[in-house]
């Protein structure tokens, strides 16, 4: 950036051969004017962080600021110059732009040529002048009405040796000048300086703008036109658009173009107004989707450089419809932190499983709360494509194809719903993912995407995902490292018959079936009802709606079998798996079902998986449907899923996540949002849809009664199931070898019922008028009578109440105050415990007595034993 230096101002122009004339450049990129080239003046300029001179004063004002330029004749000159103000120019706010000038202070008497830009009134035009002292007289002036607002323009000013001006202006600030005015005038010939002039309020006191200054001879083109682009209008059609304007003769004939795949010479060509595009039509049409090359040569610029042969490839598309399964999606990263190699950024994978190519212009991806539309992109066979926000996309690209989605969703960590539409609304692809489908509890935390296995399996969905396997978390933009084109060869189970009346069924089915659906007599229910009537109840197809001929009685297990009835790739119903139990289920009363084994402390391992889990048992003769029942801690609750629980059966519930690792022992069921168990004991809470509370256990590490078995390993197992009332007493550590008994009888198990009364161990007074006796044991949660509790000497009880939910506690409140030295006994009757035995005759009373202050010796120290030893 030094005098003399040549700049290169547009692909459209060369300098000519005089290069030994004077000349100027200066586009600030060395973020300095005051050296190389020097520029002086008022001390109001800075260099701005766009490499931009830039007026930088906060008061009203005029600035200047100018350079030597010392060129002893103006003959066949340019000057070019970007000007940019942000404000609306005025009388009182413009600027100028010196392109000649005597004097180095132009601010004061000079000859010259300056550039306006700005003035009153409405319509502003950018105007050169000629000042001759003080003195200015118009040369010529642009289109009135372009720079009234705020402008960014770049103006090119020619001077023929005759004293022609031309102006020639490009209005975005780029280099397509068009000329807008023109003017003779010849007074000054040479010049020794050039710069600028701001006149401003102090609103405006930092709004102007200069960069690209050139002062020197006349830029001449002397390169050839170049192809700009090469595009398809149809399939028979091209318009190629050049750098350029073109000279019309050249650019229209027609032996000047050829494109290869034997279509040759176009049969017309047309240049269109913007004097750079020509339209060519050609007889044969452009193979869909296939590389072409058109040759051209031979065409013009209007300064007569003509093209040598030059080749450009173009690819014509014929767009086609997607169907459904066309395009799928292969990959989810939902959950990108911690990294454990992607970028941190969510993004989807689609992947072209046809031999079709599309335009996936305006196509859209959702998750129902938003939508993001896809740009224009051909889409072929076999490619994958990354989706993306667009302000992720960068960081994606060295992966393979990205794409940039406006509003690209938000993936929820723990499932959502993606759909994939075209840009008709056809629904192409539909994925509704859970946590779950990692199949792994750590995976699951963070980094790693959720893979599609088999592309070509479009009838498995859950199973058909799995968390990556790639080191680096994931495989955006290639073929997933879960990848497996191994085909579906097992047939369908039948996993669940629920009753949802008595006279309808709900059967489900691990995989999806085929849209056809089986006859009425391919189920055979027993005892025996027939089926009337079959409906899938959703679009998943694993799902069927049985309408029967006869209600279903209370009380009774049917059993339903199912035939021909075959999965989505044709696999008939697996032989093993065609039956499944059932009846119709009751609603379940207090301890029905109860918790009859808790593993706290999974780690260490000594045998079962080391994750928590609870076993709930049916103690009842009812069959209970599970669904929405919950258990919980009191800071977390896990809701229970659809399945009915038979009578004598256990269950096991854990995390869904878990689900898996339990499948061995029983039956287990996935519970979402499933409590954290503490080690050390807490309250667990069993309950149905209507939150009543079929059962509670508040569990201690005292329970295990065998300090290694607390630290981990061991479940907690209850001994003896019917006896529901005792506490502490009915449960201990389990005794099975792995650790616990998932699923099946318990190995401390016992018949242990209680068959003692419970026995009243304490009687204190709180006061004068109530006393705190307790048992040794949960009574009933019915209160007995006043009555049944008679004092001596008579005081009588006036109202009884439980203290706490353990139900061995009772406060009295009497209808009289106890006396000071007097002992009292008082005696209970009619009281019973949990299981109903009624209170035990020979540890029915306790004596009492209301208690004073103590004097000095009151209590005196009586015996004394200091030497214990040896025991005599």
């Amino acid at each position: 950036m030094i005098r003399t230096t040549i700049r290169l101002l547009s692909s459209a122009f060369f300098l000519h051969a005089h290069l030994c004339l004077a000349q100027f450049t200066d586009n600030f990129s060395d973020g300095d004017f005051t050296n190389n080239p020097s520029w002086s003046g008022t001390a109001d300029f800075i260099i701005n962080a766009s490499s931009q001179l830039q007026l930088n004063n906060s008061v009203a004002g005029t600035s200047r600021l100018s350079s030597s330029f010392e060129a002893p004749s103006l003959d066949n000159f340019e000057w070019q110059v970007n000007v940019r103000q942000t404000f609306s120019s005025s009388g009182s706010n413009y600027g100028r732009v010196y392109l000649v000038s005597d004097q180095t202070n132009l601010s004061g008497p000079l000859n010259g040529y300056y550039l306006q830009f700005g003035e009153a009134g409405a319509l502003d035009a950018i105007e050169l002048f000629r000042q001759s002292g003080l003195v200015s007289t118009s040369v010529c002036r642009a289109t009135n009405g372009t720079i009234a607002n705020s402008f960014n323009v770049r103006v090119r000013v020619l001077r023929s040796n005759t004293g022609l001006w031309k102006l020639m202006v490009d209005n975005t600030g780029g280099t397509n000048f068009v000329q807008e005015a023109s003017g003779t005038d010849a007074t000054f010939n040479s010049s020794s300086a050039l710069g600028v002039v701001c006149v401003y309020t102090a609103s405006n006191a930092n709004k102007f703008f200069y960069d690209d200054f050139f002062m020197g001879p006349e830029i001449v083109d002397l390169a050839p036109p170049t192809i700009v682009s090469v595009t398809p209008f149809s399939s028979t059609g091209l318009d190629v658009v050049f750098n350029e304007k073109v000279d019309a003769v050249s650019a229209q004939l027609l032996s000047n173009y050829s494109i290869n795949n034997a279509i040759g010479n176009p049969t017309s060509a047309t240049l269109q107004t913007d004097e750079k595009t020509v339209r060519l039509s050609f007889s044969q049409q452009f193979p869909n989707a296939q590389t072409c090359q058109v040759s051209i040569v031979g065409v013009k610029d209007l300064f007569n450089n003509a093209m040598a042969l030059t080749n450009s490839n173009f690819l014509f598309f014929q767009p086609v419809s997607a169907l459904a399964n066309d395009i799928i999606l292969t990959e989810i990263f939902a959950d990108p932190s911690p990294t454990v190699g992607l970028p941190e950024l969510e993004f989807v994978e689609i992947y072209n499983r046809s031999n079709k190519i599309f335009d996936i212009q305006n196509w859209t991806i959702t998750d129902g709360s938003s939508t993001g539309t896809l740009p224009s992109h051909l889409f072929f066979p076999n490619e994958y494509i990354i989706l993306t926000s667009v302000s992720a996309a960068s960081q994606f690209a060295s992966y393979g194809t990205v794409l940039g989605i406006s509003n690209f969703p938000t993936l929820n960590n723990s499932g959502d719903q993606l759909r994939l539409f075209d840009n008709a609304g056809l629904e192409i692809d539909n994925v509704s993912y859970t946590i779950d489908w990692y199949g792994d509890d750590d995976k699951n935390q963070g980094g790693y995407t959720l893979e599609l296995i088999n592309p070509s399996d479009t009838c498995t969905v859950e199973n058909n995902w799995t968390a990556s396997i790639s080191i680096s978390g994931g495989t955006p933009g290639i073929q997933n490292s879960a990848f497996s084109d191994q085909p579906d060869l097992a047939g369908p189970k039948l996993i669940s018959a629920i009753p949802t009346s008595a006279t309808e069924i709900l059967i489900r089915f691990n995989e999806k079936l085929q849209e056809q659906l089986p006859g009425v007599t391919d189920f055979s229910i027993s005892p025996a009802i027939s089926v009337l009537q079959i409906s899938f109840t959703d679009d998943a197809l694993k799902e069927l709606h049985l309408t029967l001929s006869a209600a279903i009685q209370s009380g009774i297990i049917y059993t339903i079998s199912v035939q021909n009835t075959y999965d989505c790739p044709g696999n008939l119903v697996d032989d093993a798996n065609d039956t499944f139990v059932f009846g119709l289920p009751e609603a379940a009363d207090h301890r029905d079902v109860i918790i009859n084994e808790i593993l706290a402390n999974p780690s260490p391992s000594i045998g079962l998986p080391a994750v928590e889990f609870i076993e709930i048992y049916n103690r009842s003769d009812k069959i209970l449907d599970l669904k929405n029942w919950k258990i919980t801690d009191g800071s977390a609750t896990g809701s229970l899923p659809q399945h009915l629980f038979f009578p004598n059966e256990y269950i096991i519930l854990t995390s869904t996540s878990a689900e898996a690792q339990f499948s061995s022992y029983g039956v287990v069921l996935g519970v979402t949002n499933f409590p954290s168990l503490n080690n050390s004991g807490e309250t667990l809470f069993l309950k149905d849809p209507n939150d009543i509370e079929i059962n509670k256990v508040s569990f201690t590490d005292g329970w295990y009664r065998d300090d290694d078995e607390k630290n981990g390993g061991y479940s907690l197992e209850r001994i003896d199931p019917d006896n529901i009332c005792a506490e502490d007493t009915n449960w201990a550590a389990s005794e099975a070898l792995s650790g616990g008994t998932p699923g099946i009888q318990n190995s401390v198990f016992s018949d242990q019922p209680d068959l003692v009364g419970p026995k009243l161990i304490s009687s204190i007074p709180a006061s004068a008028t109530e006393i705190i006796i307790q048992f040794n044991e949960k009574l009933q949660e019915q209160l007995p009578a006043v009555t049944d509790f008679s004092i001596t000497p008579s005081t009588p009880v006036s109202d009884i109440l439980f203290t706490d939910e353990t139900l061995k506690t009772f406060k009295l409140t009497l209808s009289a105050e106890l006396q000071t030295r007097v002992i009292y006994t008082i005696t209970a009757q009619n009281i019973y415990d949990c299981p109903g035995n009624v209170v035990d005759e020979n540890s029915n009373s306790f004596v009492f007595g209301l208690s004073e202050g103590v004097d000095h010796e009151d209590v005196i120290i009586n015996e004394i034993f200091a030497n214990p030893s040896p025991s005599v």
